[in-house]
């Protein structure tokens, strides 16, 4: 009869990850615990960082749409007067209309140069969109924290969330690396704006897949971030601080999935 115990146990397939996940969380663990002293002006910096990153990327964006988009279309003239008003004051002399009725009713504008401009329009979202969002995950991961027996402090779950946040500049960059290629390699044929627009969010469609792979890339890496700063700040244990994260990763997700 064989004794089974003598046999050596085969080592799990997954122990290397396992070992690889472990080692990072342990590096977040310690980067989180060296930086507390200084956090403070650290997590500004991150947000501000950030947030600059966030504005040269819709710079960037409106300018991949100026260097890929090479075409005209006709448009309404947005300084010609209602057709009413030159009716009754195009022909006289002293009325200020006279000028703008005589301009033409339609004019031709270059898609790509329109939509770098209708892109620059929201820069002012990028700069205080970012720090709402900031304190939105703040105040979630806080609470989170909070529920799960942790004793760290409002300030703390901030600086968590500076640095998690710090990640998307990654998939910024992948964002806007796949909208260029996408839209250098595809030949827009509308005649008017509106299906012009259609056809782009057709081909950035494609990148879907792509895109929703680097979100979840990302999503780990500050799953990671969070689960050493929970460790750190909050004192709570690798278990309860690996599901408060997920729990906020899994929220994460499907919003990029969206």
């Amino acid at each position: 009869m064989f004794d089974l115990t003598d046999h050596p146990r085969m080592p799990s397939p997954l122990a290397p990850l396992s070992g690889l996940v472990s080692g990072l969380l342990d590096r977040s663990r310690a980067g989180f615990r060296w930086l507390k002293p200084d956090k403070q002006a650290l997590t500004v910096g991150v947000v501000v960082f950030v947030t600059l990153a966030t504005t040269l990327g819709i710079v960037a964006l409106g300018a991949a749409f100026d260097a890929t988009i090479d075409r005209e279309v006709t448009v309404d003239n947005p300084d010609y007067p209602p057709e009413s008003t030159c009716e009754t004051f195009g022909e006289d002399g002293d009325s200020v209309f006279v000028e703008q009725c005589d301009r033409p009713e339609r004019i031709d504008v270059d898609v790509g140069e329109e939509l770098r401009s209708a892109s620059g329009e929201y820069v002012g979202y990028a700069l205080i969109g970012v720090p709402i969002w900031w304190a939105i995950f703040a105040l979630a991961l806080h609470g989170g924290a909070r529920l799960a027996g942790g004793s760290g402090s409002l300030g703390d779950s901030f600086a968590i969330a500076a640095w998690a946040i710090a990640a998307e500049v990654a998939r910024l960059v992948a964002g806007l690396g796949a909208i260029w290629y996408v839209l250098a390699t595809t030949t827009v044929e509308g005649t008017t704006m509106e299906s012009i627009a259609t056809e782009i969010v057709a081909a950035i469609s494609t990148m879907q897949g792509p895109l929703l792979v680097a979100s979840a890339v990302v999503i780990s890496v500050q799953w990671v971030v969070v689960v050493g700063g929970l460790e750190a700040y909050h004192d709570l244990d690798r278990g309860i601080a690996g599901t408060v994260a997920g729990v906020l990763a899994v929220f994460g997700l499907l919003l990029a999935a969206v």
